[in-house]
């Protein structure tokens, strides 16, 4: 796959910093899953939300057919009858990767869906995506110190932002933007910089992290 900006910008010194938050595209991720072993099961939902310049501008889901019995349809409501019939993951990850492009990806709580992606990848002998992860969870455990809970709804909770169907990706991947696009609202001078340092750096697909 074509090697996105950020990317190779990330291999040049002293020009991270300056690329600002306000003028970088991001996409919100999330996964569900048959259960919580990334070795064992497998991805069953992505949703996909895109930002940029303070607004929502595109969303994408997908349903997977995991071609196994879903174990915690408790926490999601996902049933095997949904997702039979659905493209497997391969075909899905083509279309997230269009989807994405060279965005800037953000995930809450973002190791748990980065390995679940990478095992999806590596069990699929597809090529990794080369663009940064930011994980939320840590963002907004820096941002918001004093919550009482850092799930992604407490915190949209606790800023009065609608939280939709909770559990289920592309709602959640919404949710995660609100409560970003809030905190940009009053630091419009944030860079890649400091989304790095807050969120403890960048998580790759491979299993880097810098």
């Amino acid at each position: 796959m074509k090697k996105p900006l950020f990317a190779i910008l990330l291999l040049l010194p002293g020009v991270l910093p300056a690329v600002p938050v306000q003028e970088t595209t991001f996409v919100a991720f999330d996964t569900e899953t048959t259960g919580f072993s990334p070795a064992k099961d497998r991805i069953i939902e992505i949703g996909a939300v895109k930002f940029r310049d303070g607004k929502i501008v595109a969303s994408a889901h997908w349903l997977i057919d995991p071609g196994m019995p879903i174990r915690n349809s408790f926490v999601h409501h996902i049933t095997d009858e949904m997702v039979a019939g659905h493209p497997p993951f391969a075909d899905t990850y083509k279309a997230f990767a269009r989807f994405v492009g060279d965005s800037v990806l953000l995930a809450h709580n973002a190791p748990f869906d980065v390995r679940f992606m990478r095992a999806e990848i590596e069990r699929n002998h597809l090529e990794p995506l080369s663009n940064p992860v930011i994980d939320s969870l840590a963002l907004f455990r820096k941002w918001y110190p004093d919550a009482p809970s850092h799930k992604l709804g407490a915190i949209a909770g606790m800023l009065n932002l609608p939280t939709g169907n909770q559990h289920r990706a592309e709602d959640d991947a919404r949710t995660l933007l609100l409560v970003f696009g809030r905190w940009l609202e009053t630091h419009p001078n944030a860079t890649l910089e400091q989304l790095r340092a807050d969120g403890k750096g960048f998580i790759y697909f491979d299993g880097s992290r810098k």
